[in-house]
């Protein structure tokens, strides 16, 4: 099969540390209930921040002894490294629900305040340290992983809006040679442009939230886009200054209905079945504003190969990104075009960094594929890798 590029048309996180550690704490986060782990808790105090992974584990240094935990819907959890150094395992309370009647009302006027205050609730130029994961995956096995440690200097100016420094990254792919088909990660534009739904084109309702403090508006397109496809998705909103808090769209409601594109000069057809955005933000005690705090995509695109032996196959792509430390004025050095495809950015791989980084943890899938990878570097006949590590 020629090696064809399937676009994944994306938007979308990722850490940096103090030269101080006096504190470090790694442990696994579960809903105090359910006993299930919890994935993208925010934990943080005013210096540091980090997450958890899909499998409810963190990895935490500062050399401040607070440390928060805290989930939207859930009970925020304030503590110190000293109290919690001996539980294995840190359990989260979920916020009582109180079903409360919505009034049916017309909220497009609420949403158009939320809109106007857009620009005195967000931060408009800050530098952020961040990690950002890219994991692609065909058919559920992983082929691809790139982590990424950078800053990112956040601008006004719409034509250079975002400025990205590259400090370390480690990248590498593997795929069987005989059924390869090449593929093209977004940019850093795409990834973090805003896709917010447009007054008057839009239906908004409300749905119960189980916290008081905050509104869950949903909101549904109400025309079809150019694949005939409805978005739709939900704003979590601060009720006390109308700052959207958390932000999820799909833009994919009839899978089924999108049509294939070809690529030229081959049978090879392929369409995005899948395509999801979650963003949220914290809030700077200093300014008193909001930064954007996490952000991921995911998209899956189904493709039709021109081969007896492969007929059709999905392409999943993640893209996690998170902040890791408190916001700052410092100078971004830019190293990397934002324009260009994330995977193609070429830098050296540092062991020692990547050995001693405590906050981009590695799943145990994640580990598994390292693993594969590694028995088979050797086996080129077979097997293509790309990769600086």
């Amino acid at each position: 099969m020629k090696n064809n590029y399937v676009a994944l048309f994306c938007i979308f996180f990722i850490s940096t540390f103090g030269n101080s550690q006096n504190f470090k704490i790694s442990k696994i986060i579960v809903d105090k209930t359910t006993k299930l782990p919890l994935e993208n808790i925010s934990i943080y105090n005013d210096k540091d921040n980090s997450t958890t992974n899909q499998e409810g584990l963190f990895v935490f240094v500062s050399d401040n002894n607070e440390i928060n935990f805290n989930l939207l819907g859930y009970n925020l959890l304030k503590t110190t490294f000293d109290a919690i150094k001996q539980q294995d395992t840190i359990f989260l309370q979920s916020k009582t629900f109180e079903l409360k009647e919505i009034v049916v009302a017309n909220l497009e006027p609420f949403i158009k305040k939320v809109y106007d205050k857009m620009g005195e609730n967000y931060i408009s130029n800050y530098t952020s340290n961040f990690f950002l994961r890219n994991v692609l995956k065909k058919d559920n096995s992983i082929v691809v992983l790139q982590d990424i440690n950078a800053k990112r200097g956040k601008n006004a100016n719409p034509k250079n809006s975002n400025e990205i420094e590259v400090l370390n990254m480690r990248k590498t792919s593997f795929f069987e040679k005989k059924n390869q088909i090449d593929f093209r990660f977004p940019d850093l534009d795409e990834f973090f442009s805003a896709i917010w739904p447009a007054l008057g084109k839009n239906i908004f309702t409300e749905e119960n939230y189980n916290d008081t403090d905050f509104r869950k508006i949903l909101f549904e397109a109400k025309e079809k886009n150019i694949d005939g496809q409805i978005s739709k998705g939900y704003f979590v909103i601060n009720r006390n200054d109308y700052a959207v808090i958390e932000f999820f769209i799909t833009m994919r409601d009839n899978p089924e209905t999108v049509p294939y594109k070809k690529f030229t000069l081959s049978k090879v057809q392929y369409k995005t079945i899948k395509y999801e955005r979650f963003v949220r933000f914290s809030k700077n005690k200093d300014l008193n504003k909001y930064y954007l705090h996490l952000s991921k995509l995911k998209a899956t695109v189904e493709v039709v190969a021109s081969t007896k032996e492969e007929n059709t196959f999905n392409f999943d792509l993640n893209m996690d990104y998170f902040t890791t430390a408190s916001i700052t004025t410092e100078k971004v050095e830019p190293n990397f075009a934002t324009d260009k495809d994330v995977f193609k950015a070429k830098f050296p791989y540092s062991a020692e960094f990547w050995s001693s980084q405590n906050q981009l943890l590695l799943t145990s899938e994640l580990k598994d594929f390292l693993k594969r990878v590694s028995e088979n570097k050797d086996k080129k006949k077979e097997f293509e890798i790309i990769g600086n590590f």
